[in-house]
């Protein structure tokens, strides 16, 4: 069934008469069915309490999960930041380390340039006063050279004096004298070039004398600022000498601290890929949590699907079928469209209604097409829809829906009795296998689901599948040819087990193509599902649902299934499905 209607219990009438005397007795005794129904009520309650609870924990674990990767998430980024910089870091101090070391060099190239050049002063100083000497003694040698330039001077002026009287002499000789008048002459004239040339070397001597002079004081005032150099240079030796050391200093600190921002970002590194870790961790915890508020969920769902197709927890007085019709709800003056997803001569299932925020317990006009108006009684609201209950029928009106229900179930009446028929022949199948030894009571009930290797949707064995794979194809593949509209018949175990398939949906898997798969080997797998536990789970004669199948890749098929319970030796195993597509 696509839905499960639920019906109030009626409150328990006494059906004594009131006596006005105390001593008469008053009939307590509660029927069995419905302390039953009490029961299953009751049990229903505390464990879709105890799941509610369940999926509240998870929901704030998933959100204290949220919460911790987004915090790791932000660790990282933080993490990532210091590790870059701690590279940039170690870059820089080893670009540091680097250039100090090649200061240190440098300063020692300096501190051997400075003796050098505290060298070439000394010999700077040297050489200053051996130019003073040779200019002392050049000073000196002018001075003899004075001298003998002043004899010559004195004797070219003797020597013109004794030109000029053998001039006076010679003209006093007459013709006689006239040669040596010539003589004398050229005598005269060399005395008198030779005083000039004796003053005009005077003169340079002078000059020489001065220049001299100069040249020894800029010498000794040479001499005197270079030995004024000297201890700057010693300073500086010394300067270069601690600067040295400092450098070197600061090249092992350098180096030293590059190496601990080294180990800083190794341990950034080692940190980050910690917190990668604890993110993966907290990623699964979180995929975790979602699949256990699924699972608790489904277990929810299942466990009133499992309740309600139970004996003792069957409540329902009729069976339901789909019809799909448009209907008007009309509750508290809104006019609400949904359509009808079941129906029965006790009441309805209506698609859900956006919005409708319908009370358990409300009461609403119901307006069916081809079937009139109805009040009903909202049961309750789930996935599936609204369930409600008929109430204060007339004659007319229930005559109505039951001629209608009835004309739905006569448009099933093949259906139901080929899925009856072939649920027998399937119990025979396995009972004859029992009886014969082949198979043992325990392997027919076997449970113990044995995930099968490398298989995308899982698949899974058990005991009883190679005998199963051998004897049910026989029965299930006629039913399936029977009918051209039929999608599958097979049998389905209590747990949702489809040990096997029609030929058709038992391919060999591909390996990794999980959507093909998923359409073409739906053998050995688990359906339980709402629609495949309530196939599975149902004790009815006989069950008609109506259902979205999921093909795999997104494709959704609409089914209408026709479902019959098997037992095996009285024990209900599971039931056959068959299903037809509308």
């Amino acid at each position: 069934m696509l839905g499960l209607l639920r019906r109030a219990p009626q409150p328990v009438m006494s059906e004594a008469p009131q006596k006005e005397t105390p001593e008469a007795p008053v009939n307590l005794e509660i029927p069995k069915a419905q302390l039953d129904t009490e029961a299953v009520d009751a049990l229903e309650g505390d464990v879709l309490k105890a799941i509610a609870g369940v999926t509240q924990a998870i929901a704030e674990a998933a959100s204290d999960v949220t919460a911790v990767e987004q915090d790791l998430a932000s660790v990282r980024t933080h993490l990532g930041e210091l590790a870059a910089s701690g590279q940039s870091a170690s870059g820089e101090t080893l670009s540091l380390a680097s250039s100090t070391e090649q200061l240190a060099t440098t300063s020692v190239e300096i501190g051997r340039a400075m003796d050098r050049a505290s060298g070439r002063i000394g010999d700077a100083v040297n050489a200053a006063r051996k130019a003073s000497d040779l200019i002392a003694q050049l000073s000196s040698a002018t001075a003899e050279i004075v001298g003998i330039v002043d004899t010559i001077s004195a004797v070219a002026r003797q020597t013109n004096l004794l030109a000029l009287n053998a001039t006076i002499e010679a003209a006093r000789a007459g013709e006689a004298g006239r040669g040596f008048a010539v003589v004398a002459g050229e005598v005269k004239a060399l005395s008198v070039e030779t005083t000039n040339a004796a003053d005009d070397i005077r003169q340079r001597i002078a000059r020489l004398r001065d220049t001299a002079g100069a040249s020894t004081d800029a010498v000794m005032e040479i001499a005197s600022v270079v030995q004024d150099v000297q201890p700057v240079f010693d300073t500086v030796r010394q300067a270069v000498g601690e600067q040295d050391a400092a450098i070197g200093e600061v090249a092992r600190l350098a180096s030293a601290a590059s190496s601990s921002v080294g180990q800083v970002s190794e341990r950034a590194a080692q940190v980050d890929r910690i917190v990668l870790d604890a993110g993966e961790l907290a990623h699964r915890a979180d995929k975790a949590t979602k699949a256990a508020d699924g699972l608790a969920k489904a277990l929810g769902e299942r466990f009133v699907t499992v309740v309600r197709q139970s004996e003792i927890g069957d409540r329902r007085q009729s069976d339901r079928f789909p019809v799909d019709r448009e209907a008007m709800l009309t509750v508290g003056g809104r006019r609400l469209t949904s359509r009808t997803v079941d129906i029965s001569v006790g009441g309805v299932l209506l698609a859900n209604v956006p919005d409708a925020h319908l009370a358990p317990g409300s009461e609403a006009d119901l307006e069916i097409r081809g079937l009139g108006r109805a009040a009903v009684r909202v049961v309750a609201s789930s996935a599936m829809g609204h369930h409600c209950t008929f109430i204060a029928l007339g004659d007319e009106s229930r005559m109505k829906i039951e001629s209608f229900v009835a004309d739905v179930e006569a448009s099933y009446r093949a259906r139901i009795f080929l899925a009856q028929e072939t649920a027998r022949r399937v119990e025979d199948l396995i009972a004859n296998a029992m009886t014969d030894g082949t198979l043992s009571r325990e392997a027919v009930f076997d449970t113990d689901y044995r995930a099968i290797a490398a298989t995308n949707p899982v698949q899974y064995a058990t005991t009883y599948l190679p005998v199963f794979e051998r004897l049910l194809p026989q029965v299930i593949e006629p039913a399936l040819a029977s009918d051209p509209k039929m999608a599958f018949c097979l049998a389905i175990d209590r747990n949702g087990y489809i040990p096997v398939h029609n030929t058709i949906y038992s391919q060999p898997q591909r390996p990794d193509d999980p959507v093909w798969n998923a359409a073409h080997a739906r053998n050995k797998r688990i359906f339980d599902d709402r629609a495949g536990i309530t196939a599975a789970r149902s004790t009815r004669p006989f069950v008609v649902q109506a259902y979205a199948r999921d093909m795999g890749g997104g494709k959704i098929v609409m089914m209408q299934e026709v479902d019959a319970p098997i037992r095996i030796l009285g024990r209900h195993w599971g039931g056959l499905r068959t299903a037809y597509r509308l």
